[in-house]
């Protein structure tokens, strides 16, 4: 996370220091699709410095916000670097239109812009939301079945085996699911190419680890230890 949370820092600071009235007309979304009329209306030395400086404190407190709130909680910080820049954005429009006296019809339009910003965080909100809560296990007589994000049901004459491990597979990319502060969701490919299931919260630990005839699942709760947990499935595999 921190990886990431640099890489956006550094690309928000350097639009701080690339744009100025010079190439805007090229650089800067919005004005460089407007027709020369209406750049006339615009402001475009002071919006600039505005853009600048606005991108230059966005680029330094994204990271400092990141790396502070990860020190009492990560994710914490996971929202905190996904939607702080959204929300940002949403003022730095509001802010930029101050630097426009043309039509009304060209200010509906940053309006437009701003309400989409604002559906965006809302279903980024939802997903880090209910991303960020522990996955739970249902044994029915049937089949075991992993509720939340990236859930699966598996029939239990395919369960082969389950058990608790203090460790988990070098973990070198996502490859469908959800990755955010201390939970991952879904399937995920190791270092040594196979793809493996996680359902876990890593706070949470020892993992149970099941295998079915064509998965490997590693899951963990703060709800649930993966010992009481292994004590359910033993008992549910040999009804």
């Amino acid at each position: 996370m921190l990886t990431v949370a640099i890489i956006i820092s550094l690309v928000l600071l350097s639009l701080g220091f690339i744009v100025t009235p010079g190439n805007a007309k090229y650089l800067l979304s919005g004005y460089n699709t407007m027709s020369e009329a209406d750049r006339a209306k615009m402001d475009i030395v002071s919006y600039v410095k505005f853009f600048n400086r606005f991108h230059i404190f966005l680029g330094i407190s994204e990271l400092a916000g990141v790396l502070i709130l990860n020190a009492f909680n990560p994710n914490w910080a996971t929202v905190f670097m996904v939607m702080y820049p959204l929300l940002a954005y949403v003022y730095m429009i509001a802010v930029g239109n101050r630097y426009y006296t043309g039509t009304s019809g060209q200010r509906v339009g940053t309006y437009i812009v701003m309400a989409i910003i604002l559906v965006v965080v809302v279903g980024v909100g939802y997903l880090m939301f209910t991303g960020m809560r522990n996955s739970e296990i249902f044994l029915t007589s049937r089949a075991l079945e992993i509720k939340g994000i990236s859930g699966m049901k598996i029939a239990r004459d395919d369960v082969t085996g389950f058990v608790v491990t203090d460790s988990l597979p070098d973990i070198s990319s996502k490859a469908n699911g959800f990755a955010g502060g201390e939970f991952a969701k879904g399937a995920f490919k190791t270092d040594d190419g196979r793809i493996v299931r996680l359902y876990i919260n890593k706070k949470s630990h020892p993992y149970l680890l099941i295998k079915t005839v064509t998965d490997e699942i590693y899951f963990s709760s703060d709800a649930i230890s993966a010992n009481e947990l292994y004590n359910q499935l033993k008992a549910w595999k040999s009804r």
